[in-house]
């Protein structure tokens, strides 16, 4: 396990030991992982829980998302490490995040490897493949990552129970790291793996015969552990998907919806590009590479222990994820779009690659320890020598006639190909094991990393790096805005600044790039300036000065105007007045109804408790505040509305003087809290339910799981001394 853990962090030499190039630069990752990573730590390191996300829609909540990967216990520790000098976390802290995710990756390959009775050697190598290549390998964002290294783990129990290996313990642990699956922060790749190892458990119980029943039981309990391992992350995943508009096709949809089919067929791959599992990025995304040397000994796995039943489930889980990856142009999986519940939501079939990846890990283990026979070695070498040669043969026509320019990552399939030959060679003329299988992990970690260029980019490249340096652009003007009395919320174009920016820097926007954002706040058209005056953005990024009466107060060395406007609204204010909102205008709730009345006027929709206009002055001031909690001090003359300037949703409660109060939402979308005449200090807190009955859940449940295993392991030992 050292040497595989220490070849990982060897193979990522460019990230951890010269600090010359980047993970994070895509513009997904850039512009919206690293914000949200960047949230999320400092308030770790500010000492409270990150559970509200107030930089972005005017405030959204960090579990309910899911991709900000709030729940998963290996972001907690990221999250948690001392921040930079500058107040980010540390670049060095990010690129051993990014090389942890594929070290655990490659050691749950080599656990199940080793747990089938495969060599260390043979171990070592799976490991090596599943941590490097193909979807693992090859995919940025950390929240799909850390939903796929889990799978192998999920394997390695269900491979238990169809031996008949303590099967309901089996079916508990492989329920629980299904579980760790679902805590990652992205639903693709557990949904897949889920589904997988369902159909895995329904079709081994039919071939059990007399052991259905242990196998329904065990299914049931793969379920059960599942969700309750998953429950941290998947019950306010839920609540949050009911209430909010998701982004992953045109227009978005709502959670009754399905994802259009056509989102499905965009993302599929191509069948032709089956042809990328050796020979990377061609007709194919780089996530199907996996190279000739695993696919190779994975055939030779296969065919050499074809009467072994896992080895037959592997191969039926491989061919079946392929070709599930194909999408839209496979009718099979239109049919499970169809009709299988939840499965739409996994909008990109090509991620299905991952089981692919997951059966070959197990072939390619269980080939490398068949090699010693002479028949099986001696075919693959001749195979190999001919692919070889043949590939090596086209290229160069293909190079000369200038039809396909030299791509080192393509080129290096066939040399693999005449390299791996020649150690087979090699062996016959009595090459040590120990050695030859050296060698060939040297060969596949050459093979893989000939793609490291494709997905980690030396910072010299601008014209890839363009959206990380966007990202840290304009420090002088978030100096500038951090240094102004707030709280408030800016504008710019973004033309001018990425949209989430101010998530970067710790300032707060009215919009920003998430996966969705919640209905009600989507229901105000944030669009028009005079919402987002009410909203309170009180200072606008542009070149040249917005069509507004604002003033210029700061001017960056980008060229870059800060202008403030005098017209936003507080963050807070009291009104005296409320007004039904018309059954009709639920849908934009605040059409045709201008800024001056909302200043004395609350909108709600159910009638409130009667109020007055009355004289006197209103005072509210901020005496604390962080994302997921305020204490304000509230002074007015008469009863009335306390309106906040952040997103109304459920888990939100307020208290007056230390008394609960309720929480209203008015204005469609904000919050509001009745406080009387006088004097008082109000508290809002944001404390959902969904999250803490989910943090029980996943609790209690991995608790019961070692409790179960520390009993079980009890009997066994006991019953071992009694006979």
């Amino acid at each position: 396990m050292v040497v595989l853990a220490v070849s990982i962090v060897l193979f990522f030499w460019r990230l951890v030991f010269t600090h010359q190039f980047e993970w994070i630069w895509g513009p997904d990752l850039a512009q919206q992982v690293l914000p949200w990573f960047e949230i999320q730590a400092r308030q770790f390191n500010a000492g409270h829980w990150p559970l509200w996300d107030s930089s972005f829609w005017c405030g959204q909540p960090l579990f309910g998302q899911m991709q900000p990967g709030a729940a998963f216990p290996l972001n907690w520790i990221l999250f948690s490490l001392p921040l930079d000098s500058t107040g980010h976390i540390s670049r060095t802290a990010l690129e051993w995040y990014f090389v942890v995710i594929h070290v655990i990756a490659g050691l749950s390959a080599f656990l199940m490897s080793r747990d089938l009775g495969r060599s260390r050697g043979a171990a070592v190598i799976a490991g090596l493949f599943f941590a490097l290549g193909g979807y693992v390998g090859h995919t940025g964002w950390p929240q799909m990552l850390n939903g796929a290294i889990w799978a192998p783990l999920v394997f390695l129990f269900l491979f238990r129970m169809m031996r008949g290996e303590r099967p309901l313990m089996s079916a508990m642990w492989a329920g629980v790291f299904q579980g760790c699956a679902w805590l990652s922060g992205h639903h693709e790749v557990p949904i897949y793996t889920s589904l997988a190892s369902l159909l895995l458990c329904v079709w081994a119980g039919l071939r059990s015969g007399t052991d259905r029943v242990r196998w329904i039981g065990g299914t049931l309990l793969f379920c059960v552990f599942a969700a309750g391992v998953g429950a941290l992350q998947v019950f306010p995943g839920y609540e949050y998907g009911r209430l909010a508009t998701r982004f992953g096709a045109p227009g978005g949809f709502q959670w009754n919806q399905y994802v259009p089919y056509a989102v499905h067929a965009t993302y599929s791959m191509d069948p032709a590009g089956v042809v990328g599992l050796i020979l990377p990025a061609v007709r194919s995304d780089l996530v199907v590479f996996v190279g000739v040397l695993a696919l190779a000994l994975g055939l030779v796995g296969a065919v050499a222990n074809w009467s072994s039943e896992v080895v037959r489930a592997s191969a039926v889980m491989s061919i079946c994820g392929l070709l599930y990856a194909l999408g839209g142009s496979n009718v099979i999986q239109g049919a499970m779009y169809a009709v299988v519940p939840q499965l739409n939501r996994a909008r990109h079939p090509q991620s299905a690659i991952i089981l692919f990846d997951a059966g070959l890990a197990v072939l390619l283990a269980f080939g490398v320890d068949a090699l010693p026979v002479t028949a099986l070695r001696s075919r693959l070498m001749k195979a190999l020598l001919i692919f070889g040669a043949g590939a090596f043969s086209v290229l160069a026509v293909m190079s000369m006639a200038e039809v396909l320019k030299a791509d080192p990552a393509v080129g290096m399939a066939p040399l693999v190909a005449l390299l791996l030959a020649g150690i087979l060679w090699a062996v016959s003329r009595g090459l040590a094991w120990t050695a030859a299988v050296s060698c060939i992990g040297i060969l596949l970690v050459m093979e893989l990393g000939a793609t490291l260029r494709y997905y980690i980019v030396d910072k010299g490249e601008h014209n890839r790096t363009v959206f990380l340096e966007q990202m840290n652009s304009n420090e002088d003007i978030a100096g500038f805005l951090k240094q102004q009395p707030g709280p408030f919320r800016i504008q710019a174009e973004e033309t001018d600044l990425p949209l989430n920016w101010a998530g970067k820097f710790g300032l707060e926007t009215y919009t920003g790039y998430l996966g969705g954002v919640t209905n009600n706040m989507l229901s105000l058209d944030l669009s028009d300036p005079k919402r987002q005056q009410l909203m309170g953005v009180r200072y606008r990024i542009a070149k040249e000065r917005p069509p507004l009466p604002v003033v210029e107060v700061f001017r960056g060395a980008s060229g870059l105007r800060v202008f403030r406007d005098d017209a936003a609204f507080p963050r807070a204010w009291v009104v005296h007045e409320s007004a039904l909102i018309p059954p009709a205008a639920t849908k934009s709730p605040l059409a045709n109804t201008d800024n001056a009345r909302l200043k004395t006027v609350a909108l709600t929709a159910a009638p409130d408790p009667a109020l007055r206009p009355c004289a006197g002055i209103d005072d509210v001031r901020y005496l604390r505040r962080i994302p997921a909690e305020s204490l304000l001090q509230v002074t007015t003359p008469c009863d009335g509305i306390l309106v906040i300037a952040e997103t109304w949703f459920p888990g939100w409660r307020a208290a007056v003087d230390g008394k609960s109060a309720p929480m209203r939402q008015v204005d469609g979308a904000l919050q509001g809290v009745w406080v009387p005449g006088g004097t008082h200090t109000v508290e809002v807190k944001y404390r959902p339910l969904p999250v803490i009955a989910g943090a029980c859940s996943t609790g209690m449940f991995i608790l019961a799981a070692l409790v179960c295993e520390f009993l079980s392991r009890g009997r066994g030992a006991m019953s071992q001394r009694t006979t």
